[in-house]
């Protein structure tokens, strides 16, 4: 700026003085008669001499020009004594602050975003257009397994995997991709998606998420649509075969009654498998009509093995109480579902001339059911799995036992639902006891 200041100056002073001199000389060649030669010397002279008083005075101007504005200091606000340069720093002043509160918000919103994404369960990776990494939080470290990786990296120093890679390229090439990774026992979903300005890609959003909880809602949902079918068309299929046998006139008439008799059991089981299936979906969805209210545990208890009592006689079955009073807040009806089918496994599965148990405590403030029987028991292989739906021991029994392999898990929604907790011991040829401690 300085320089510019000194030459315009400069130029300036010399062609006003070489124009003065110039018509010095024209008035003095018209007055007097002289020719030019005269004047060459004087005017060499005169100009050297211009020349020199141009850059000295060049020099000067431009140093006290531009002093003002070296002085300034956006930091000091004292007051200067040109009003121009007073309105300028002014300017600059409020510039400044305005620089300053913005950067104060940026730094603000860029500490904000980071303590969310390092504290997000998900993982969260974004790329520039040229492959490197801007940022990622600690999820996403975690569940690729990746170490020592700095912002401006290649997006490959996290994961050479070929499925991340070839996602992440076709995020970069202006496409969205997913895929699933396995890591033990978790199950993620892999979410690359351009980020696109103008049409063009500048960067890429990559995002993680666990859906380890829904993929096994996923595999539970199949697997209870193949078991309910399969438990639906055997029943369905004995009804279709031996009612066609009746309609064809192929049963002889003293077989009609088995065959009748057949037909109402398997009419009975396929009725109490759509029940339980009911059941199990108003637990699931908490669709329960009725309200909770004050139970007498001991009082159900009875009520309930009452009802099963023809069931335990018809095996030889003993039913044995060790009750006391505990009064519990309960939905009446899922408490009687959830005790009935207790005590129903307990005699299905007993052996002849077996026993059951029942006992009602309180301890440690909680009311206490358990349920024992003397029965086959359950190999400590199978225990984690009891409560699942249609899971059964022994399948190849399950037929002659009866029952739709839903009553367990049955009673584990009712036990959630009501707050319950549910536990089982069990040893083959011994015997089973379930635990179920109330709120």
């Amino acid at each position: 700026m300085k320089n510019k200041i000194y030459r315009g100056i400069f130029l300036t002073s010399v062609t006003s003085f070489l124009v003065c001199i110039a018509i010095f000389i024209i008035l003095i060649e018209v007055k007097s008669g002289l020719s030019i030669d005269d004047f060459i010397l004087p005017l060499i002279l005169s100009t050297i001499v211009a020349l020199f008083v141009s850059i000295v005075l060049s020099k000067a101007l431009s140093l006290r020009i531009v002093k003002p504005l070296e002085d300034i200091n956006p930091e000091n606000n004292k007051r200067h004594e040109y009003e121009e340069i007073e309105k300028l720093i002014s300017k600059i002043d409020r510039q400044s602050n305005l620089i300053t509160r913005q950067m104060a918000e940026l730094k603000r919103r860029q500490v904000e975003f980071k303590t969310i994404t390092q504290n997000m369960s998900e993982g969260l990776i974004l790329l520039d257009n040229k492959s490197e990494i801007i940022s990622y939080n600690k999820s996403a470290l975690d569940i690729l397994g990746a170490e020592n990786v700095n912002d401006g990296e290649h997006f490959i120093a996290l994961s050479r995997s070929h499925d991340f890679v070839s996602a992440v390229n076709e995020a970069l090439n202006g496409r969205h991709s997913d895929y699933l990774i396995n890591l033990g026992q978790k199950v993620y979903q892999v979410f690359a998606n351009p980020v696109t300005v103008e049409s063009e890609t500048s960067g890429v959003v990559i995002v993680i998420l666990d859906i380890t909880e829904k993929a096994k809602r996923e595999d539970m949902r199949r697997e209870f649509t193949s078991n309910v079918s399969h438990e639906l068309k055997t029943p369905l299929t004995s009804i279709s075969g031996i009612s066609e046998l009746l309609m064809n006139g192929m049963i002889k008439p003293e077989d009609v009654t088995r065959f009748s008799k057949s037909i109402h059991d398997e009419t009975a089981r396929l009725i109490q498998l759509v029940n339980d299936i009911i059941k199990l979906s108003r637990l699931d969805e908490g669709r329960i009509v009725t309200e909770d209210e004050k139970i007498d545990l001991e009082e159900a208890v009875h009520s309930v093995t009452e009802s099963l009592y023809i069931l335990a006689e018809n095996k030889g079955i003993e039913i044995e109480y060790k009750t006391t009073p505990a009064i519990i807040t309960a939905n009446r009806t899922i408490l009687t579902e959830m005790i009935y089918n207790l005590c129903d496994n307990a005699i299905k599965y007993n052996k002849e001339n077996g026993k059951l148990i029942v006992e009602v405590f309180k301890e440690d403030g909680s009311a206490v059911l358990t349920v024992s029987d003397t029965g086959i028991g359950i190999p400590s292989e199978h225990l984690d799995r009891i409560f699942e739906r249609f899971y059964r021991v022994d399948k190849s029994h399950s037929k002659q036992i009866g029952g739709t392999g839903l009553g367990l898990s049955i009673v584990k929604h009712a036990a959630d639902y009501i707050g319950a907790s549910v536990s089982v011991e069990s040893r083959e040829n011994v015997g089973t006891k379930v635990t179920v401690v109330f709120p």
